[in-house]
């Protein structure tokens, strides 16, 4: 169809549903014209779209521009064509928030890295003192042996091992191989609506398009009006992206053309319960509480075959390894996680092109496992309810870093595989590990320093070894519990004298907060969100999806709270490209201590 009609035809379907949904609105959603405001918005982002004549398709290295922003209020986020100014973001600063720095090498061993020891760095949130672990699992250069780029042996039993978790985690041919290849991003994807058989680790919710899937914009909108619940099995919706805990959404991008010629190389899962323990298919005395969940952004020509890859193994995989021992140490499910990495790193279909991020959240019982390879992230947060004003704050504990060339280690590394850095001038934009394309023979830019796949870029420092923090969710609660009852303490001895009686009056009453005022949960997201919303934004409007009182009028569904944020990123590269460019946005969240 000719783009003029394409256009045409959207924007009367945009206008018809405004003006059929606008009409059978409760009162106080008409009064403040929500959903007229979202769909007025999306017209305009659709002519932007295909008004645009000439801009290259380019899903290599998709994180382009050097003006990238992002929005310095939360504004955005209650409405998606609200006015809000922008920041500019300085891509050489590093977030307030801790992350493991990936600067530290493991200890050598006679064996090097099959025994080594990954040395442990202690770090701790500035707001509440909460003390990590966290490690790099990257052995070094001095002990690498070639994970960037694997051997032919190191192929072949990685192979072997997808295979056989796969087949462990009842996998038949239909549900891995090729006429599968869009599963992950189809709502309607069999293993939840009962058409077919869930892994035995369980089932898990796939992130569904917000604004190109039909069934799903308006199950997003029944769940904003209330004419469906958590509980209503007629929405698809409900049965394959999320529930009131747990939910994972995505929006396709556009990098020039045709809308319908786009892909969406983003791909994400959440897992929970992730009942790995299943693997085994033996009675086993342990059955942990489990969660698994993450965001995989696909990258160069080809990268969503990857990303694609990456969704459909790494469970079994990393479940299989784990059942492999009845008790595991912190350092051996590190030890787990890399090999997964690597593995997967080695067996992708990353040739002759084409490469992912991994960033992932594991829960076992109370730990918390995070391990990152490139530039999507994820992040711990505390969700805290005053016991006496029931005035609710949000406050982020933990986040990876974005592993970007010009960092020291990185950079160093690079390098010393005969690679190079691109830093672009000014310091502002992204810089790049330049290598050899093989499907153009010309240099291309990877804005990334590990990732899965990309094997050319290997060749030339790139490897999958992830970044692994670990934390505990008991020990976050007592600690973020202990500072908020000795800060309140420690206020309410400052005092007051009353002029009338010459008494002391205190300064404040203090609450004295339990377990069950303090909630723990985490998100993942690909940059395509991360690079207009600001991370506390995130967590503070997750949190409202999460925990606000469901009585309420203008409480939130999880699910539509993250289809909040992916409007207003999209309208953050909308009003920064002018329509011309608009990366996939994926994000996954989940509560971590509600019944999976």
């Amino acid at each position: 169809m000719h783009r003029a009609s394409v256009l045409r035809s959207r924007l009367t379907s945009l206008s018809h549903l405004n003006k059929k949904l606008t009409t059978s609105l409760p009162q106080q959603l008409t009064s403040n014209q929500h959903l007229s405001h979202r769909l007025a918005h999306l017209e305009i982002m659709t002519r932007h779209l295909h008004s645009t004549t000439s801009s290259s398709s380019n899903n290599g290295n998709t994180k382009r521009g050097s003006t990238k922003k992002r929005y310095a209020t939360t504004a955005l986020i209650a409405s998606a064509t609200a006015s809000v100014s922008y920041a500019g973001y300085f891509f050489f600063s590093s977030a307030a928030i801790p992350a493991v720095s990936g600067e530290s090498v493991t200890e050598e061993t006679d064996a090097k890295r099959k025994t080594a020891v990954f040395k442990e760095q202690l770090s701790s949130d500035p707001t509440f003192g909460y003390e990590y672990v966290g490690f790099d699992s990257y052995p070094g250069i001095e002990l690498d042996d070639g994970t960037g780029v694997a051997t032919a042996e190191l192929k072949a039993a990685s192979v072997k091992n997808v295979a056989s978790a796969l087949d462990a985690a009842g996998f038949d041919e239909n549900m891995r191989g090729d006429k599968s290849e869009s599963t992950t991003l189809n709502p309607n994807h069999a293993l939840r609506l009962g058409l077919g058989a869930c892994p035995t680790y369980g089932c898990p919710f796939l992130p569904s398009d917000v604004h190109y899937n039909d069934q799903t914009k308006l199950a997003l909108e029944e769940l904003r009006k209330k004419t469906i619940t958590a509980d209503d099995n007629k929405s698809s919706l409900l049965k394959t992206s999320g529930t009131e805990k747990a939910a994972t959404l995505t929006l396709i991008g556009y990098k020039g053309g045709r809308m319908e010629d786009q892909i969406n190389q983003d791909r994400a899962f959440v897992l929970s319960p992730f009942m790995y323990r299943n693997i085994m298919k033996e009675d086993s005395k342990v059955r942990p509480v489990a969660r698994l969940l993450g965001v995989f952004d696909g990258h160069a020509r080809l990268g969503e075959k990857v990303s694609e890859y990456v969704v459909k193994t790494l469970p079994a995989l990393l479940g299989s390894k784990l059942v492999a021992k009845e008790e595991l140490s912190n350092q051996e499910i590190g030890k787990i996680l890399q090999d997964t990495f690597v593995e997967i790193d080695a067996s992708s279909p990353a040739d002759p092109s084409g490469g992912c991020t991994a960033s992932i959240v594991l829960q076992i019982d109370s730990n918390i496992y995070i391990a990152n390879a490139g530039d999507s992230r994820s992040f711990v947060a505390v969700h805290i309810i005053d016991p006496i004003s029931k005035a609710e704050t949000t406050h982020l504990i933990y986040g990876t870093r974005e592993d970007k060339p010009h960092l020291s280690f990185e950079r160093l590394r690079v390098e010393a595989m005969g690679g190079n850095v691109y830093i672009p001038p000014g310091g502002k934009g992204t810089t790049r590990v330049l290598y050899q394309d093989p499907t153009t023979g010309s240099t291309s830019g990877l804005a990334m320093s590990r990732s899965l796949g990309d094997w050319d870029a290997g060749d030339v420092g790139v490897v999958p070894d992830p970044t692994i923090a670990i934390l505990n969710i008991k020990d976050i609660k007592s600690k973020v519990i202990e500072k908020l009852n000795t800060s309140c303490q420690d206020k309410a001895k400052e005092v007051e004298i009353d002029p009338a009686t010459g008494e002391s009056i205190p300064s404040s009453d203090c609450a004295t907060y339990g377990e069950n005022d303090v909630k723990v949960f985490t998100f993942s997201a690909t940059d395509g969100l991360l690079d207009y919303i600001p991370e506390n934004s995130i967590a503070e409007h997750v949190a409202k999806g999460l925990y606000n009182n469901k009585e309420a009028e203008q409480n939130i569904h999880l699910l539509t709270a993250c289809e909040d944020l992916i409007y207003a990123a999209a309208q953050g590269w909308q009003e920064d490209k002018g329509g011309r460019y608009r990366d996939d946005i994926a994000i996954s969240v989940a509560d971590l201590e509600s019944d999976p």
